[in-house]
């Protein structure tokens, strides 16, 4: 669950940072559908990563072994990608949703493009609505523990599991003998 909503998560930042406002408008997608579908997919998706990383952090917690694998590192890396999809819902729901609403498209998309141009406008992100801009610094913080965490995993793929043999789960202790075992045996 928790890595199903997190490829709907980075796929709806990517659509809605990556996409100019003026693209959208161009093929037909009016900014009430826009919104809309942004709003509910966005907190599909954000309801989903929250769930699933529940579990995660409740098996990564409950099972000894999974826990004695656990880092320093990972555990603080958990605590900032709960802090970074707790804003991304913040802002969703509370802003967009419950709240006035917040065109980031505007501001916060257009700074982003301008990163990868290495021209970003910090003035765009000036009046942006602190949810927002708490969020995104709480992303550079994942971004920047990404390669010291389990997280590295993200960009290894694992192609190499379509060829492998199936895993076969056996018990390293044998299992005891049922009575109705015993019982066919001594009749």
């Amino acid at each position: 669950m928790f890595h199903l909503g997190m490829f709907a998560v980075i796929g709806g930042h990517l659509l809605g940072l990556l996409i100019p406002k003026g693209w959208t408008e161009a093929v037909g997608v009016s900014e009430h559908a826009y919104h809309t579908t942004s709003v509910t997919g966005g907190t599909v998706a954000g309801m989903m990563a929250v769930a699933g990383l529940g579990l995660l952090l409740a098996r990564r917690f409950t099972n000894g072994r999974v826990r004695r694998t656990t880092t320093r590192m990972d555990k603080a890396l958990f605590g900032v990608l709960a802090v970074v999809i707790l804003l991304g819902m913040a802002a969703v729901v509370g802003r967009n949703m419950l709240g006035g609403g917040y065109d980031y498209r505007a501001t916060v998309a257009v700074w982003f493009r301008g990163v990868f141009y290495f021209r970003p406008d910090g003035e765009l992100m000036a009046d942006v609505p602190l949810v927002y801009q708490l969020h995104l610094l709480s992303a550079f913080a994942l971004f920047a523990m990404w390669p010291f965490t389990r997280l590295v995993h993200v960009w290894s793929a694992p192609i190499a599991y379509l060829w492998r043999p199936y895993v076969v789960y056996r018990r390293r202790t044998p299992r005891p003998e049922s009575a109705s075992t015993l019982e066919s045996e001594h009749t």
